[in-house]
């Protein structure tokens, strides 16, 4: 019987300073449904209050209505802040803490990440600091993230989606006792650091010596054959150092290979790696955004 594609919905909440950073979020998930929908039957569908709401009239608060149209019925929730928390509701401190708040004591995924880029002169200060108090209320429930750029935003954003899908999609599988092995070769890269000890020739350990890698797993059911990784930085800085080729023949069903890699002074926080195989002589490419660090 064919694989039903997974539906997961994704509230973008945010205050009115962040229309760039919403559409950036947007085009993350849709790129993300791009690489995986069709191969790993999980679709995310984004909602957008001024595109998914229908106005209504009546008892309830403009809020009220978003919250029960959308923000409560969200899988997942990306929140972004620039400079300004918002309005505040008969609830909450602004209508975005108030989808942040509701969405983690329902037991929702909640991301909330903060821009770090420099503060425009023109900005309102009452607002800055109600969202520095916000902010610092979260932090203790370990809610926040910053990010830097667009392009430092898109890697986060697509770190927390590849996180929350297939761990959603898996405790919703209902049908099955246990999550089903996904069809066909699915490739994740992680990048592992470890230390060892070295000891000199009396036996003492003088220093330890780091082991890096990034290890390629295959977590379907197919065998990946001509198996290549294409790597490029995200944000500032360069690629990591590769020690030895890129590729190998083939990686087996639930199994990895490991591809050591030296970081070095000028490394970005972040790449965006491409896997590139065949199964059955046909192409296939999965797109993946790790963390150096």
């Amino acid at each position: 019987m064919p694989l039903q594609t997974i539906t997961l919905s994704v509230l973008i909440a945010s205050p009115g300073d962040t229309a760039d950073e919403r559409n950036t979020v947007e085009d993350v998930i849709r790129s993300w449904n791009s690489d995986h929908t069709r191969q790993r039957k999980i679709h995310l569908l984004p909602l957008r209050w001024e595109l998914g709401a229908v106005p209504l009239v009546g008892s309830k608060d403009a809020q009220e209505v978003i919250n029960e149209q959308l923000a409560d019925a969200a899988d997942i929730v990306i929140a972004v802040f620039n400079n300004r928390l918002g309005q505040a509701t008969k609830r909450a401190a602004s209508g975005t803490a108030e989808e942040i708040l509701r969405a983690r004591d329902r037991g929702a995924k909640v991301h909330v990440l903060f821009s770090d880029a420099p503060i425009p002169r023109d900005h309102d200060p009452v607002q800055l600091a109600a969202l520095n108090t916000f902010r610092a209320e979260l932090r203790e429930h370990g809610l926040t993230a910053s990010y830097a750029s667009a392009d430092d935003l898109k890697a986060k954003v697509r770190s927390c989606l590849e996180h929350d899908a297939y761990e959603i999609s898996d405790l919703g599988d209902s049908e099955a006792e246990a999550p089903a092995t996904p069809t066909g070769a699915v490739l994740r890269s992680t990048y592992l650091h470890e230390s060892e000890p070295k000891q000199d020739g009396n036996g003492r350990i003088r220093m330890r010596r780091a082991k890096e890698r990034v290890r390629v797993e295959n977590l379907g059911n197919s065998v990946a054959e001509n198996v290549q990784l294409e790597i490029s930085p995200v944000g500032e800085g360069e690629n990591p150092l590769f020690i030895g080729p890129m590729s190998t023949p083939r990686i087996i069903p639930q199994a990895f290979v490991d591809f050591p890699v030296k970081l070095h002074m000028t490394a970005a926080l972040q790449g965006n790696v491409i896997h590139r195989w065949t199964e059955e002589g046909e192409s296939h490419f999965e797109e993946q955004t790790i963390s150096w660090t």
